[in-house]
């Protein structure tokens, strides 16, 4: 099995990845293991709340998977000094779901291969989810998945640090979980705004004024009463 402890990653640690591009972005994956110019990448893909599933009271964290074939990468990684791969010509005709045989690849193309794996973790992501992203953000729960794609793609074929791909994936998520918070934050908020407005609008019934301008205002004033409270 491949390392599961924890640790910080440096910059420099980072500088040494590589990355490959998705259908629709550029550098969206990081290269986590190589078969010739096929390479396997892996990227954060989202973090949903179980109960659709039948899995109510835990969260489903995800990522995506993509093998692709990326000659110019592969051609840079061989012009490093001391680097010392033997690559068959049996690896240059491997098909990209083909080349990493223990995963049942759910898209298969010409140009790419894919599949989300993921792992369940207790807490509802609708009821619990400061809780939720604190478990993301204290734990390991990247490292496990980034340990479960190398290891089944092979650790033989590795090519990144797993610690720094993981760190990677934990920066790459940051934006998408703390939108999770302000959106709890603002269901928290919504019935005060709204009580609150109701009562000024029940006080200028047929009366003109900038009404979405007051209801902004409101909801500014609440959000930082709670920012506030929440900070003391």
């Amino acid at each position: 099995m491949t390392d599961m402890t924890n640790g910080p990653a440096t910059k420099a640690d980072r500088s040494t990845l590589h990355f490959l591009d998705g259908s629709t972005s550029l550098s969206s994956y990081a290269a986590i293991a190589r078969r010739g110019n096929v390479f396997l990448g892996i990227k954060f893909s989202g973090l949903v709340d179980g109960s659709p599933v039948g899995a109510a009271g835990k969260s489903y964290l995800h990522v995506r998977l993509r093998s692709a074939r990326n000659p110019d990468l592969a051609n840079k990684l061989d012009q490093k000094p001391g680097v010392k791969n033997v690559i068959t010509l049996a690896e240059h005709q491997l098909t990209l779901d083909k080349a990493w045989p223990k995963f049942a690849f759910e898209n298969v193309s010409a140009d790419r291969a894919s599949l989300t794996v993921g792992m369940f973790i207790d807490g509802s992501l609708d009821s619990d989810t400061h809780a939720v992203v604190a478990r993301i953000k204290a734990g390991n729960l990247f490292l496990k998945l980034v340990n479960y794609a190398i290891d089944n793609a092979g650790a033989e074929y590795r090519i990144a640090p797993t610690k720094v791909v993981a760190a990677w994936l934990v920066d790459q998520a940051k934006p998408a979980l703390e939108g999770l918070l302000q959106v709890k934050e603002v269901m928290t908020i919504a019935p005060e705004v709204k009580k609150e407005f109701k009562k000024l609008i029940d006080e200028q019934v047929e009366a003109v004024g900038p009404h979405l301008q007051q209801l902004k205002a409101i909801y500014q004033k609440h959000v930082q009463a709670h920012t506030k409270g929440g900070k003391e």
